[in-house]
């Protein structure tokens, strides 16, 4: 027999249906929805104004809506799926969000401020996550040394977007997706965020400023090539030949090079937007001559550029077996390696890295504080 305390809160939870996240809509579903109630096309284009032009905090504060469908629309959608928990800003002005999910996981995204010589800012860019944790196991990643807790939502992944621009007042004018998690193992929710923030109604950015970065998922990279708003697409290379990258990229077992480099250039015919390759030069790994001269042939077969990317430290995260082992080849090398790649018609940059004093650069998202991995 349950007591009175417990019979009440059975009953509550048996009679509180839950909500629906409002941003996991299209305008075409937002669109269905209102017909089903009876409501005008052109609330729908309110209803969208509110939520992204007017980043409205609450249903009762669109006020171009009637009061009745304020408060029909808080009855059935919520209008929040993740708040920030915390934030470190790095001496470079980088600064990591640490972001709680409403299921209480965690997800980071950092943010990148690009100034230029005069001291004025460029560009700003939001590196954002896909997924809670991640399965690819990437040797060289901490993420990965979280595990996968689960797929993020479309609008989990917008939100980080939008809570960024409200925290700092401005406007994130480039994104890129390659924080935690593989997007393309996460494909119909990334798609679907991704023409979120492209679509007309919504406008959050251009598509032509967004990247996605991917270990390699062939199947998935061709049929990004065919949606209505692709990225621009980044490739985590890494190694040359096949034996070398499954050591350190796991997944790489199902797509091998072979394959992967199929799948690039049907991405190139069919975008026509130039790929990104990136590659950390690791010491005694992968820094050799043959293996310059073998991205080299990759590099040249569809246009594309070469991103020189630093390892940066996952020690916090006490990583066991060839993760451990692994090393940043000098700069010296990773000039010499470059430089090749140069004299043979390759674009290339070596990129500095971004808040490696608080475990915010490239491989580095973990969901640490103070040092420690979150648990």
């Amino acid at each position: 027999m349950r007591d009175s305390a417990e019979n009440i809160r059975y009953i509550i939870k048996e009679k509180i249906k839950p909500k629906r996240q409002i941003k996991d809509f299209s305008f075409e579903e937002m669109k269905e929805y209102f017909e089903s109630k009876g409501e005008a096309n052109y609330r729908v284009n309110q209803l969208f104004d509110e939520i992204y032009s007017n980043r409205a905090l609450s249903f009762f504060e669109m006020t171009t809506l009637p009061k009745g469908l304020r408060q029909t629309l808080s009855e059935e959608f919520s209008l929040h799926s993740l708040k920030i928990d915390s934030k470190r800003i790095s001496q470079d002005g980088s600064i990591k969000y640490l972001f709680e999910l409403n299921d209480s996981n965690l997800i980071e995204a950092v943010y990148m401020p690009w100034i230029n010589e005069e001291g004025e800012m460029e560009r700003s860019t939001l590196c954002i996550s896909s997924m809670a944790g991640c399965p690819a196991g990437c040797a060289f990643c901490a993420t990965g040394m979280l595990g996968f807790k689960r797929n993020l939502t479309p609008s989990e992944i917008i939100e980080q977007i939008m809570l960024v621009e409200a925290d700092l007042n401005l406007k994130i004018n480039n994104v890129v997706i390659m924080g935690m998690g593989e997007p393309l193992l996460n494909y119909a929710n990334v798609v679907k965020s991704l023409q979120l923030m492209t679509g007309e109604k919504s406008k959050i950015i251009g598509r032509r400023k967004i990247t996605l970065s991917t270990a390699g998922i062939a199947t998935k990279i061709k049929l990004l090539a065919n949606i209505d708003s692709p990225p621009k697409l980044a490739i985590s290379l890494h190694a040359t030949t096949n034996a070398t990258r499954q050591k350190i990229i796991p997944i790489s077992k199902s797509f091998d090079i072979s394959s992967l480099m199929d799948a690039i250039e049907f991405y190139y015919r069919q975008t026509k937007m130039p790929i990104t390759y990136e590659y950390i030069v690791f010491d005694g790994f992968n820094d050799t001559p043959e293996d310059a001269e073998r991205l080299r042939k990759i590099a040249l077969r569809v246009p594309s550029r070469v991103n020189f990317i630093p390892y940066n430290d996952i020690s916090f995260t006490n990583p066991q077996g060839i993760s451990k082992e692994l090393k940043p080849a000098t700069s010296e090398k990773i000039a010499e390696f470059a430089n090749a790649l140069r004299s043979a018609g390759v674009a290339v940059i070596v990129r500095d890295t971004y808040g490696r004093d608080i475990e915010a650069a490239c491989g580095q998202l973990a969901l640490s504080k103070d040092n420690k991995v979150g648990e």
